[in-house]
């Protein structure tokens, strides 16, 4: 046996030099993607802007052209609103103003380590707390720029209120998670079973209902919809087998608590004595896997995060505090947090060469002398979102987007040549000639020659058009 003191010590010891470590290393890592967005939202909020502006927006007011994916806007009294709520980045816009993306970092980690000590305090469980900090690839998240560390204290608070018998409050929180993040739904439904007193339930769900109906009022307001806008835009549900089978398969790897439940509750089903919220527990998790509307990106079960403190609770709710831990538990936690700290290396090195690739392919970008960019594919258009805030002009081509439309806006903005970017396969093209009409001088746009990108990474291929 092995006094938790010393292994408090030992383990706080190691995670510090680890996410130290991993500091260093993930400052090379530049928000890409949904991570750009997020901070191209932070910059707007700073600004007291949360709609995402479109220069075209009197001439495309359906936002045919507008350069993020479909899935990540939404259209609200002519204007686009990210499906990415605006407290995440209302929140954060100071910190990134004043200190940047490592102030962000700085903070995640000050989030982080305040929900582990929160959970902590819920029932001074050092095991506990200690298969919270190890039990899962979570904490990948502090160092890039997304709500997930957010969302993760805010659960970790719902858990120590609910514990503390302060149900309006836990309540009223748990209702501002599922409106950031719907999926977390089925955690926020699970909460009561992580505990032994289930004499307020009715209250909990009395605070829950009417935080969500507040939040739903004001969403009907600001978007003409009661469900928050990530909800909407995933509201056509279709089963995927490969997306499920790779959800269930990162979540075997990226999280052994879930594993380690299995096994307990196994156990528990030998000795006759079945842990009833745990089968519940694990159902809930399947029917998430099945029903996520995608992977989530990133290579992690983000949509499964929220799990992870319940199974943690329901685990250890029947056990007893001992100031001693066993050799037994102590080697398994040892191996947990070596398997955990070789998992996040991992991805750390994959984020990075991503992010490689993205900022090389921007880099090049960067040195087109027009200013006007057309691209064919929409995954491609949100790798280059950063180059909206360095004065470029970006334009996507949709699905049976209208030629008049896009002649309009280069017409209207006196465009005199612009560059069209594939990423092969190349789903819609553009004619190689194509007229303006009222025009009177230099009315045809005609396609020069095609290359590829110099010194791109991937086989970007560009074509500029020039005004004759």
């Amino acid at each position: 046996m092995i006094h938790s003191k010393k292994a408090i010590g030992f383990f706080c010891s190691f995670a510090f030099l680890a996410f130290l470590s991993f500091y260093f290393s993930a400052r090379g890592i530049l928000p890409f993607t949904d991570f750009a967005l997020l901070e191209w939202q932070m910059k707007l909020a700073g600004q007291f802007i949360f709609y995402l502006p479109y220069l075209h927006q009197t001439q495309d007011p359906s936002f045919l052209f507008f350069p993020l994916p479909d899935l990540f806007f939404q259209l609200t009294n002519g204007k686009a609103y990210s499906t990415f709520p605006n407290f995440y980045p209302f929140l954060f816009s100071p910190i990134l103003k004043i200190w940047g993306t490592a102030g962000i970092t700085i903070a995640q980690l000050v989030l982080f380590s305040g929900a582990i000590y929160i959970f902590h305090q819920i029932k001074k469980d050092f095991t506990a707390t200690f298969l919270l900090l190890f039990g899962s690839s979570l904490p990948i998240y502090i160092f890039l720029i997304h709500e997930t560390v957010l969302i993760f204290f805010l659960e970790i608070l719902v858990l120590f209120l609910f514990s503390r018998n302060r149900f309006f409050l836990s309540g009223i929180l748990s209702a501002l998670i599922v409106w950031i993040r719907p999926e977390m739904c089925m955690v926020i439904v699970l909460v009561p079973f992580c505990f032994t007193n289930y004499s307020n339930i009715l209250k909990f769900g009395i605070s829950l209902f009417l935080g969500i109906s507040v939040f739903a009022l004001g969403n009907l307001y600001t978007t003409d919809s009661i469900f928050p806008l990530r909800m909407v835009k995933n509201s056509n549900f279709q089963f995927r087998t490969d997306n499920t089978i790779y959800l269930t398969k990162i979540w075997i790897e990226q999280v052994p608590i879930f594993l380690l439940s299995c096994f307990i509750l196994i156990r528990s089903c030998v000795s006759r004595k079945i842990s009833y919220p745990m089968i519940l527990i694990i159902l809930a998790t399947l029917v998430t896997i099945v029903l996520a509307p995608n992977t989530g990106g990133h290579n992690t079960p983000r949509y499964l995060y929220g799990f992870i403190p319940l199974y943690i609770l329901i685990m250890r709710k029947d056990i007893e505090v001992n100031p001693l831990l066993s050799f037994r538990w102590m080697f398994l936690l040892s191996f947990l947090s070596l398997y955990t700290i070789w998992n996040l290396n991992g991805q750390i090195k994959e984020l990075i060469k991503i992010s490689k690739y993205q900022a090389n392919t921007l880099n090049e970008i960067r040195k087109l002398d027009d200013s006007v960019l057309i691209f064919n594919n929409s995954d491609f258009s949100f790798v280059v979102l950063p180059l909206l805030q360095e004065n470029k002009d970006l334009l996507l081509l949709r699905k049976d987007y209208d030629p008049q439309i896009l002649v309009g806006l280069l017409q209207n903005e006196n465009t005199k040549s612009f560059t069209f970017l594939e990423l092969p396969p190349s789903p819609y093209t553009l004619p190689n000639h194509f007229s303006l009409p009222n025009c009177n001088k230099n009315c045809t746009f005609s396609k020069t020659e095609t290359i590829l990108l110099p010194n791109a990474l991937l086989p970007i291929t560009q074509t500029q058009y020039l005004r004759k």
